[in-house]
């Protein structure tokens, strides 16, 4: 049987095995379990001395990897991993992954964690990074620097550096990433429509200040531009300097797929996804629930204004307190279908949202996921079939839409001189739109 310890900021908290029929369990240390405070590495997974077995323990870890298969294959080619499931490519990348958690073999000691160990980069040295998934260089882990291992959830190509101060690092040993780097998605095409995604960075950026500015706890991010390349930096909140500003803490979370035991595959609601239901749910139980859960409902309003429809449930994520107890992560990844709207790309009819709002019917479970069909009263549905307060919905829209002007006019005087105006502008005209019918 083949094994991986598990280590969260430096201490050895269990187990990953493979087994024979490459089936993953998982087990706790007793040491870790012994531990005052001690917290799981997954609220599917509680502290426990009995072993975990079957879709609980392959789900959580397999969401730690990107959901693009070529990535996986790219990283099975780059470090010569024996397959491209979780277990195997985790010994590989398993060093610095999403959260808490450093994943390494057995027989290989991770190196010390309280004090940073990295390598500074030029212009030359980000741009050779960022342009390393053309030469199949995965999540931007290039030929003659063996010692960085980093794993990154999600479809998108990406990587992951070390900032301090204003100064770019490759962080080496222990020592984590402090910021993503998502590049440009390009063009997608289908039989049915052509999607030019190449503003990709500069799509997210305007959400995720438009997101902020309407106050939301949103992650900060930047374009960063080096050498012609540009990619979209996010500052991690699952990252935070000690006390001593000699280290840098990793801070335990997960995404809902993970908490819920659900696969990537099944990200979308209308996949067998969860739904705002399943997690306003769960928010019940959050150390906040009331800010955790109208935060989560501000959310969904504000995916419908953007025609945002990427909020599954990978892209929300809960910090693992000590003992267990968790809470609502800043949003992040937030991209806008407005820019992709007419001519070969997207009718905007056929834009839906991940996560469905009720219908208006009394007593009806029925689900609505088309953007174009969705109006103020399914929130106020919805409210109603999660048990959230219709006063609080209510108020909830009401600042949204009174709001709205002033959000706009402050993202756009944030915005440099030479910023894609059909990007920018595009978005604050549908969002403008949308928020006349609140």
């Amino acid at each position: 049987m083949d094994k991986l310890n598990v280590a969260m900021n430096g201490y050895f908290v269990g187990t990953l095995f493979k087994t024979t029929t490459g089936a993953h369990t998982f087990s706790y240390s007793p040491d870790w379990l012994a531990q005052p405070g001690a917290r799981p590495i997954s609220l599917s997974l509680p502290l426990r001395t009995a072993v975990f077995k079957g879709d609980a323990v392959f789900n959580f870890f397999d969401n730690l990897l990107p959901d693009n298969n070529q990535v996986r294959d790219r990283v099975v080619a780059r470090h010569g991993a024996h397959s491209n499931q979780p277990f195997d490519l985790l010994a590989k990348i398993g060093r610095d992954s999403v959260g808490a958690l450093q994943i390494y073999p057995p027989n290989e000691l991770p190196a010390d964690i309280t004090h940073i160990e990295a390598k500074p980069l030029d212009d030359s040295g980000i741009a050779r990074i960022l342009n390393g998934y053309q030469s199949a260089a995965p999540l931007g882990m290039i030929e003659d620097e063996d010692e960085f291992r980093i794993s990154i959830a999600g479809a998108q190509e990406k990587t992951a550096l070390l900032k301090i101060a204003e100064q770019w690092y490759l962080p080496l040993g222990s020592t984590p990433t402090t910021h993503i780097l998502k590049l440009p998605i390009g063009t997608i095409q289908s039989h049915s429509f052509s999607i030019d995604l190449s503003d990709s960075v500069e799509n997210e950026l305007v959400c995720m200040l438009l997101a902020k500015e309407y106050g939301l706890d949103t992650a900060d991010c930047s374009i960063l531009n080096v050498e012609g390349v540009k990619a979209l930096a996010i500052k991690r909140f699952d990252r935070k300097l000690s006390e001593n500003k000699q280290w840098i803490i990793r801070l335990p979370q997960e995404d809902f797929c993970q908490v819920l035991n659900v696969s990537s595959g099944r990200k979308y609601e209308q996949d067998g996804g969860p739904g705002i239901k399943d997690i306003m749910q769960y928010l019940l139980s959050s150390d906040r629930p009331t800010h955790d859960r109208c935060e989560f409902m501000k959310a969904q309003v504000l995916f419908w204004l953007l025609a945002a429809s990427d909020g599954h449930a990978k892209n929300f994520s809960v910090f693992i307190k000590a003992g267990g107890g968790y809470q609502l992560t800043p949003l992040y990844d937030i991209i806008s279908t407005y820019p992709l709207m007419g001519g070969n790309g997207i009718r905007p009819q056929k834009v839906k949202l991940a996560m469905g709002l009720y219908t208006s019917k009394e007593g009806s479970q029925a689900r609505k996921y088309n953007w174009q069909q969705l109006f103020p009263r399914h929130f106020m549905a919805t409210a109603k079939a999660v048990g959230f307060s219709d006063a609080e919905m209510q108020l909830i829209l009401i600042d949204f839409k009174i709001k709205t002007p002033q959000v706009i006019e402050r993202v756009r005087e944030q915005l440099p001189s030479d910023f894609p105006k059909l990007i920018s502008e595009t978005i604050f005209n549908g969002v403008t739109k949308m928020a006349a019918r609140l």
